[in-house]
């Protein structure tokens, strides 16, 4: 419990002293949801949510930009960074076992998530009138399953990655067109066509569209959207578990 403690405590504060991590997952999505708050002047047609205030609608949206960015830029770029400089090599060479090494860097990373979160929660209940209506428990709930999904697929991103350079090439690559598509900003009723059912399937687009459904208080939930992000979890799992490479 030592070592995993020493290990999670360690990532956390490497994360906080990390400018890129700082900016995306923290400084970011906060500045984000301020904007959307108060520049846009009145509710966006075509999301179905009548009643919401902007802030309410585009927290659930600035959650998901927490869990996005942490995940997707933290995860591969370290494993990947560790692995060209041995420090996995190292670390695996230690008393320490493979399962706490595991743990101590989810932890850390789940730690770096909640403080983005719990600060877009206090912007957002202090300042911009934020209600939300639903249970908080189910709230809660679908933030902690986005968080699996993600930093698993982050870490499946670090896992096919041979270089902290590719790494970053596949990182945007996959996260520039989620972020257009998964209906942070604009409903995906306004894509064409054939480009809809992709989106739905991204599974960014099932975490901001469950939160929002908790946000809105809606008497039913599409539980499919769980389907979604569970499918894209053991997917990335798999690959995790089969490609991952210590050196």
């Amino acid at each position: 419990m030592r070592g995993l403690s020493q290990l999670a405590f360690t990532e956390f504060k490497l994360n906080l002293r990390d400018p890129l991590m700082v900016f995306w997952s923290l400084a970011f999505p906060a500045l984000w949801l301020v904007l959307m708050s108060v520049v846009i002047p009145g509710p966006i047609p075509g999301f179905g949510y009548e009643g919401l205030n902007q802030a309410s609608l585009f927290l659930p949206s600035g959650i998901s930009l927490v869990i996005a960015c942490a995940s997707f830029i933290g995860v591969p770029l370290t494993l990947t960074t560790y692995r060209e400089t041995a420090v996995l090599r190292r670390l695996r060479a230690t008393p320490v076992k493979i399962p706490t090494l595991v743990t101590g860097f989810s932890l850390s990373q789940f730690a770096f998530v909640w403080v983005g979160i719990l600060i877009l929660m206090a912007l957002g209940l202090l300042f911009l009138a934020v209600e939300v209506l639903g249970s908080w428990v189910a709230f809660a709930g679908t933030i902690l399953l986005g968080m699996i999904t993600f930093l698993a697929l982050g870490a499946a991103i670090g896992s096919i990655s041979p270089s902290v350079r590719a790494a970053n090439i596949i990182i945007w690559v996959i996260f520039l067109p989620m972020l257009m598509l998964s209906e942070l900003f604009l409903p995906i009723s306004v894509l064409p066509d054939w480009l809809q059912p992709i989106a739905l399937a991204l599974p960014l687009t099932a975490l901001t569209t469950l939160l929002r459904d908790i946000v809105y208080g809606a008497n039913v939930i599409n539980l499919w959207r769980l389907g979604v992000l569970a499918a894209w979890t053991i997917l990335a799992l798999i690959v995790t578990i089969f490609l991952f490479r210590w050196e």
